[in-house]
């Protein structure tokens, strides 16, 4: 389903800690646009950070402060903590910030995904927008429908 290009409602503030719902598919036009879901775009601000996630599966999409609380909690999460003293900290961030880029949502709402992002993560021309929890996710398609046959929801009853 795809979403128009309605950007009435666009929030110019950020949201932080906005939580993203739902399944949206949509096609990425020869020059990397592509639409966001008018129900995304009514609670974003204009200005996003992407990056693809850390393993290439997908694209991840932030507001620009939840980008930077998920770089702080991947560190938290395996470290402790960040460490400027620590070398491997240091690069570890260097390569995750060099990764992401800014982006801004333009008046037919719709954001701009970067050759090299879309090579990091085989998005072609299908693709598939998916709310998480502090961001969204762009998966190709194809990838996508692999993935999501895979999960067993059934083992939330084990």
């Amino acid at each position: 389903m795809a979403a128009t290009a309605d950007t009435e409602g666009t929030s110019e503030l950020p949201q932080h800690g906005v939580d993203l719902n739902g399944e949206f598919h949509f096609k990425v036009d020869g020059k990397g646009r592509m639409a966001l879901p008018a129900k995304f775009r009514k609670v974003l601000s204009k200005d996003l950070v992407v990056t693809p996630e850390l393993t290439n599966e997908c694209v991840y999409v932030f507001e620009t402060p939840d980008f930077n609380e998920w770089v702080e909690k991947l560190f938290i999460d395996r470290f402790g903590e960040y460490k400027e003293s620590d070398r491997e900290h240091v690069k570890l961030r260097r390569v995750l910030k060099s990764r992401a880029r800014d982006v801004e949502v333009d008046a037919s709402g719709r954001i701009m995904l970067s050759p090299e992002v879309r090579a990091a993560v085989g998005i072609d021309k299908e693709v598939v927008v998916v709310g998480n929890t502090g961001r969204f996710e762009i998966w190709d398609a194809d990838r996508f429908k692999t993935m999501s046959d895979e999960v067993d929801l059934g083992l939330f009853y084990s």
